[in-house]
């Protein structure tokens, strides 16, 4: 039996026919189904597919990179203040040292000589100015003595007219040391003019002691004599004007014993006189001795000392400029001279750093500035924290950016390294950073530009004001809010296409 034969034996049977009809109308079924599933996968095909992002997510997704040099806290750079040759390296390289020790010396014997020499006009000028300062000083206290001598006698004189008038003087008056005493003895035409000289003289005893209290050996003491001769004068003229009535009464008695006390007080006043005296020429000896030794304002003795003194001051520092010191402990990093060596004036002869505290230093743009503050962390090479220390308040001349000091605890670099820095950004709605997009996010124009954002699942052309351009970003000074979405890749679309957003 051929083929075509046993094809036509098989369909021949009902069961068959029936399995075949059932298969043929499922094949149908599927085939009208699928065709509709693939015009829906069509349709969707036909949108473009779009991505969005706000400008607060794309720029906390950003980081500022820079890069920055590691030195120590503290470093010096010990350079040669003239030109010589080395003669001793009392430092190895590596080695830790303390502030003030000695780097290197250079050859110094003609400065060592000078500094010889000035110590020698010093020494003479002092001693010459010593000898001088005898005279000065016996003549100060010969000075003291005489203003001594004239305290004594000022007070002296003060006991000396007191006694006279209580105990001679006041014997013939009622009530002396009240403001009304009365004479007791017939006054010859004078009793009026005695009992107001004993008031007068009343008051002028009080003011008198009071005085005296005050007065010191720094007082001016010829003043205080010219004070008491005043008082001794008074007195002496009461006693006048007694022996003028006791001559007109003819009492020899009463007469004798007002003369003799009118000698008293003379001598007194002779005291006073000779005090005066005395006080004068003992500060004019005083006056002469210091011309003597001085010019007009300044001493000359002084002045020679002061000019020695400058001389041997400039020989040691010409000698210590011999002698290159380090300013701060810490170890010798550097170390570029040996023994033997001839230097240039202002050369770099060792480097001396604190390496156990160390910064990174590194420098922002304008641009940058905005995206750092004091007191943020930052991440060095990947692997650890550093904190931003120090921002410069102005722009370095030299970079033309601004200085950025960061600290680090971490030992893992060395004084020196070159580092990575890395900073994450972060904008909120408070910040006062720019919003910032993508370059390809922008639709550019010959003026400024524009954006697409989403409305109703078609894109919508927003026009914004475009700032700096910030590697692959770019700002957005108007036009746009940090929390608005926009979407990322405006290459290829048009204003009213309808898109399909996937995030």
């Amino acid at each position: 039996m051929n083929m075509s034969e046993t094809m036509k034996l098989w369909l021949g049977r009902k069961s068959i026919r029936g399995a075949i009809l059932i298969a043929v109308l499922v094949i149908i079924f599927f085939a009208l189904n699928s065709e509709d599933e693939v015009a829906e996968v069509a349709e969707e095909a036909s949108n473009t597919v779009v991505r969005t992002t706000t400008a607060v997510n794309y720029t906390d997704s950003q980081s500022l990179t820079l890069i920055g040099d590691v030195r120590a806290f503290s470093e010096a750079r010990i350079t040669s203040e003239r030109a010589g040759r080395v003669v001793n390296v009392n430092v190895n390289l590596g080695q830790q040292i303390q502030a003030g020790a000695v780097i290197a010396t250079l050859e110094n014997a003609s400065e060592r000589a000078s500094v010889l020499q000035a110590e020698g006009v010093y020494d003479a000028a002092v001693a010459a100015a010593a000898q001088n300062g005898i005279g000065i000083g016996e003549a100060a206290t010969n000075l003291t003595r005489a203003k001594n001598s004239a305290l004594t006698t000022i007070r002296s004189a003060f006991n000396t007219i007191n006694n006279a008038v209580v105990s001679d003087i006041d014997t013939y008056f009622n009530q002396p040391q009240t403001p009304a005493p009365r004479l007791t003895i017939a006054g010859k035409g004078n009793t009026r003019a005695l009992e107001m000289q004993r008031v007068a003289i009343e008051a002028d005893l009080t003011n008198w002691e009071t005085y005296l209290d005050s007065v010191t050996l720094d007082s001016d003491l010829l003043l205080a004599i010219e004070r008491s001769e005043s008082s001794v004068d008074n007195v002496l003229d009461m006693i006048g004007t007694f022996l003028f009535v006791f001559k007109e009464d003819e009492n020899i008695s009463r007469t004798n014993e007002f003369t003799s006390l009118r000698t008293n007080i003379i001598n007194t006043q002779a005291a006073l006189d000779n005090a005066r005296t005395g006080l004068e020429s003992a500060t004019d000896v005083v006056r002469r001795a210091e011309l003597s030794a001085a010019g007009s304002i300044n001493s000359a003795a002084d002045a020679q000392i002061k000019q020695a003194l400058g001389s041997l001051r400039a020989a040691q520092a010409n000698l210590n400029k011999t002698i290159l010191r380090t300013p701060i402990s810490g170890a010798v990093n550097s170390l570029s001279i040996r023994q033997g060596d001839f230097i240039n004036s202002f050369a770099q002869v060792a480097i001396v750093a604190n390496n156990s505290a160390l910064e990174i230093v590194t420098f922002v743009s304008d641009d940058e500035l905005p995206l750092i503050k004091e007191g943020e962390n930052v991440i060095v090479e990947g692997r650890f924290t550093g904190t931003i220390t120090q921002i410069a308040p102005a722009v370095d001349i030299a970079t033309r950016k601004t200085e950025v000091r960061i600290a680090v605890q971490e030992t893992d670099i060395a004084n020196g390294d070159t580092v990575k820095i890395t900073k994450d950004i972060v904008l909120d709605e408070e910040s006062d950073i720019s919003v910032q997009v993508p370059l390809t996010a922008v639709k550019f124009s010959r003026d400024d530009g524009s954006i697409f954002v989403i409305e109703n699942d078609m894109t919508v052309s927003r026009p914004v004001v475009l700032g700096n351009i910030l590697g692959n970003s770019v700002e957005i000074v108007e036009g746009l809010g940090i929390t608005e979405e926009f979407v990322i890749d405006a290459r290829g679309l048009v204003e009213g296409e309808v898109v399909e957003i996937q995030n």
